[in-house]
């Protein structure tokens, strides 16, 4: 079934679901207006990357950066001292 996505034009309320091609919402379960509803384009249809990185390559640097600290945090640990 496909994914459709509606906006009420009295609460804003934007959400997706799925129904069969047939069928079209019009009532708003959260406001609970009648004949409000208007399909949209998907939100995710909108989304671009912003980054030309690939995603292994950012995963890849997040992974290092996090190594880097963990390790100056275990050294910050052993310069400490111990106090009773």
């Amino acid at each position: 079934m496909p994914i459709y996505c509606y906006k009420c034009e009295k609460c804003e309320t934007v959400f997706e679901t799925m129904h069969s091609m047939k069928e079209k919402l019009e009532d708003c379960e959260e406001c609970s207006s009648k004949k409000t509803l208007v399909r949209v384009p998907p939100i995710m249809s909108k989304a671009k990357v912003s980054s030309k990185k690939k995603a292994g390559t950012i995963v890849k640097k997040f992974i290092e950066d996090t190594k880097q600290d963990i390790r100056k945090e275990k050294e910050d640990m052993r310069n400490q001292e111990i106090q009773p």
